[in-house]
C-alpha cells in the first residue's frame, strides 16, 4: 500500500466526539491509528489509540499538535518517519519497542488528487506473535543443541572407556611395582579414574538437563544462597555488590538443586558482563499462588533494543570476546523442562530477569 486517498475531515468542534462515517471505520479497524495534516496536528485518532502502553485520550490529542500529545521523547523519535512522508510520498515501516511492547508501525501518505496532505501512522501490537515466533526459533535451535549433545556424548564415550582401561592397566602395573614410582602411578591411577567420572558425570547432566526427573525439589532459599556463596570469590563478581532478600518459609520448587544452582550462576554472570566497572546485583525471592518467583536485577549497561528478541537464542551474546552466548538459553530449557520460565526486562539503569518456577507437588 503506497498510499491512501481519502477525505480527511477537519477536527470535529468537540473533540474527542465523531458522528461521521469516517470516525465509524476508524474506530471498527483492530489496531491503533492516528492522522496527522502538514503540520503535524492531530486530525483523527481511533479508539484503539486510546488504549495499550502508549494510549492517550482521543479528547485530549484531536486538534493538537502531535508534540503535545506524545510528549518531547515520544514526538523526537515519531518525527523523522512524518517528515520523511511528507518529503518523499513514500510510505515508512518499521518496528518500534514501547514500555515492553512491539509494534509494528506503517506510516502512509494520504492524497488529495495529486496534493498529500496528511500521514496516517498505523500501529499494530506484535508483542504476543514475536514471542511466539521466538519460542519457536529457540526450541529449533535448542532441540539442534540436543542432537549435537547427543551425539558429543556418544563419541565422547568410546575414548573415555579407553582411558578407563589404561588407568585400570596403569593400577595393575602400579600394584606390581615398590617404592616411590608405584606409590607415584597409584597416584596418577586415581586422578584419571576421578576425572573420567566427572567426564561422564558432565555428559549425563547435559543429556538430562532438558527435561525434569519427577519427585525432584529444590528448597529456593537455601541453594540460592548457596550459589551465592560459591560466587563469592569469582573474578567477575568481586567489584558487584550483592544483595539478597530470601524469605524463609517459601515452599520447595519444582527442579533439582543443581539446575537451579545452574540458573542462578549463569544470571549472576551475565548481570557481570553488564557490570564490566562494578554495580549491584539484587537477588529477591518471593511467591505468587502457586508461582515462586526469583528476580536477578542488575545496575549495569540495558540490553539493547535489537538484540533482546534473541536474547535466549542459543549462541547469541551481547559479549562475544568472551560469552558464548549458551547460559541464557541452557538456563531457559531447565526452567520450561520442569514447568517455569525465563523472562527479561529492561528497566531504568539496568536489566532485571525473573525465574518463575513450579512449587513442588505436594506442597502447601
Amino acid at each position: 500500500m503506497n498510499a491512501i486517498l481519502l477525505a480527511v475531515p477537519p477536527p470535529p468542534a468537540q473533540p474527542g466526539h465523531r458522528s461521521d462515517g469516517l470516525g465509524a471505520v476508524l474506530d471498527a479497524l483492530p489496531i491503533g491509528l492516528y492522522v496527522v495534516d502538514r503540520e503535524l496536528r492531530v486530525v483523527a485518532w481511533n479508539s484503539r489509540r486510546e488504549s495499550g502502553p502508549i494510549g492517550r485520550p482521543r479528547a485530549k490529542a484531536v486538534g493538537r499538535p502531535l508534540r503535545a500529545v506524545l510528549g518531547a521523547a515520544g514526538f523526537r523519535a515519531t518525527e523523522p518517519s512524518l517528515r520523511r512522508v511528507l518529503e518523499t510520498g513514500e510510505p515508512v515501516e518499521e518496528v518500534i519497542e514501547a514500555r515492553g511492547a512491539l509494534f509494528h508501525v506503517r506510516r502512509l501518505p494520504v492524497r488529495r488528487g495529486r496534493e498529500l496532505t496528511h500521514v496516517v501512522s498505523w500501529f499494530e501490537d506484535i508483542t504476543a506473535r514475536r514471542e511466539i515466533e521466538m519460542r519457536l526459533i529457540a526450541s529449533d535451535r535448542l532441540a539442534f543443541l540436543g542432537q549435537l549433545v547427543a551425539g558429543v556424548a556418544h563419541e565422547i564415550s568410546n575414548p573415555l572407556a579407553g582411558i578407563a582401561g589404561c588407568a585400570e592397566a596403569l593400577a595393575s602395573l602400579a600394584t606390581k611395582g615398590r617404592g616411590e614410582a608405584a606409590r607415584e602411578a597409584r597416584q596418577f591411577r586415581d586422578l584419571i579414574r576421578h576425572e573420567v567420572a566427572r567426564c561422564e558425570n558432565i555428559v549425563r547432566f547435559l543429556l538430562d538437563s532438558s527435561r525434569g526427573a519427577a519427585g525432584e525439589r529444590a528448597d529456593l532459599v537455601e541453594t540460592v544462597s548457596l550459589s551465592l556463596r560459591l560466587l563469592e570469590r569469582h573474578p567477575a563478581l568481586a567489584r558487584l555488590r550483592v544483595r539478597a532478600t530470601l524469605p524463609r518459609g517459601l515452599p520447595p520448587a519444582r527442579i533439582d538443586p543443581d539446575s537451579l544452582k545452574q540458573v542462578v550462576m549463569a544470571l549472576a554472570m551475565n548481570a557481570s558482563a553488564a557490570m564490566p566497572s562494578g554495580g549491584t546485583l539484587a537477588v529477591r525471592a518471593s511467591r505468587q499462588g502457586r508461582d515462586l518467583l526469583l528476580d536477578v536485577i542488575d545496575s549495569g549497561t540495558v540490553v539493547p533494543p535489537p538484540q533482546r528478541a534473541h536474547l535466549f537464542e542459543p549462541y547469541a551474546t551481547t559479549d562475544a570476546q568472551r560469552g558464548a552466548g549458551l547460559g541464557l538459553a541452557i538456563a531457559r530449557s531447565l526452567l520450561r523442562g520442569r514447568g517455569g520460565d525465563l523472562f527479561y526486562r529492561p528497566r531504568k539503569g539496568g536489566n532485571a530477569f525473573r525465574v518463575v518456577l513450579k512449587a513442588a507437588p505436594g506442597t502447601p
